[in-house]
């Protein structure tokens, strides 16, 4: 997955993250409030960043709560201010299996970064106990608003779904979750869409993050330095400005139980 993921990692990255959990907060939070967990549940969070959805899943089982990612500073920052139950892990998401099984498999914004998201379905699939859940969020990408409409914002979404696409992944992966969910074996899929956006708060500060985020796989495909410096300081004055109304990319999200149990 490393050599598919365009967003910087380390510190600037695990700030980024810790934005966007503000962000998706009352939207993550509204899915696992309409899921049916075991009191004990045994849950794994796939490429969890900071952990910010780990500690909101710790607190709502008594059983052992497993964070994993890649990214070796985000997990040293995850298991700082870890919950008792919650334990972290840097690997990618075929260490699944290593580590379940698992009542509920839940990954954020994971699979749009795989070059192979079927792969990742059907290893947590095998990781999951009889009867387990699994959870995924992830995003169309080209599904944004902005209003007024603005030149800046509009090259972040062309760029990123551009430099997504020249590695592999799938940045428009969200309304695909469904199907891969029942192609992996899962039974009684359901989905939901959902797109936060607002004229203040954490959701208009995720643009000018995320263009810095990716600033060197956009400036791979020829976009100067200089180009994408007044790109993000626009999207800041965006963020900052009380009558521009913006959003996150259009998000679904996808369940479905492992037959079974």
């Amino acid at each position: 997955m490393s050599e598919s993921y365009i967003i910087a990692g380390g510190m600037a990255g695990a700030a980024r993250l810790s934005v966007l959990s503000q962000a998706m907060a009352q939207a993550t939070g509204s899915l696992l409030d309409m899921m049916d967990f075991p009191p004990d549940a045994r849950i794994l969070d796939a490429g969890c960043g900071g952990g910010d959805v780990t500690r909101e899943l710790a607190a709502r089982t008594t059983g052992p709560v497993t964070g994993l990612d890649l990214d070796e500073v985000k997990i040293s920052m995850a298991g700082q201010d870890a919950p008792a139950n919650a334990a972290f892990h840097v690997g990618g998401f075929e260490l699944a299996e290593d580590l379940g099984p698992f009542d509920v498999i839940y990954a954020r914004f994971l699979l749009s970064h795989l070059t192979e998201p079927a792969a990742a379905v059907a290893v947590f699939a095998r990781a999951l106990a009889p009867g387990g859940l699994l959870l995924v969020e992830d995003v169309e990408f080209s599904a944004h608003l902005c209003e007024p409409s603005r030149l800046s914002f509009r090259h972040y979404v062309q760029w990123y779904v551009a430099s997504a696409h020249r590695r592999g992944a799938d940045p428009e992966i969200g309304p695909k979750l469904p199907g891969l969910l029942g192609r992996g074996g899962l039974r009684n899929v359901d989905a939901r869409l959902v797109q936060p956006a607002g004229l203040t708060g954490p959701v208009k500060a995720m643009a000018a993050l995320t263009l810095a985020g990716i600033s060197e796989a956009v400036e791979s495909m020829g976009v100067s330095r200089e180009t994408l410096i007044d790109d993000i300081a626009d999207l800041v004055r965006a963020r900052d400005d009380p009558t521009v109304f913006m959003s996150l990319p259009r998000i679904t999200q996808a369940w479905g139980w492992k037959p079974g149990g």
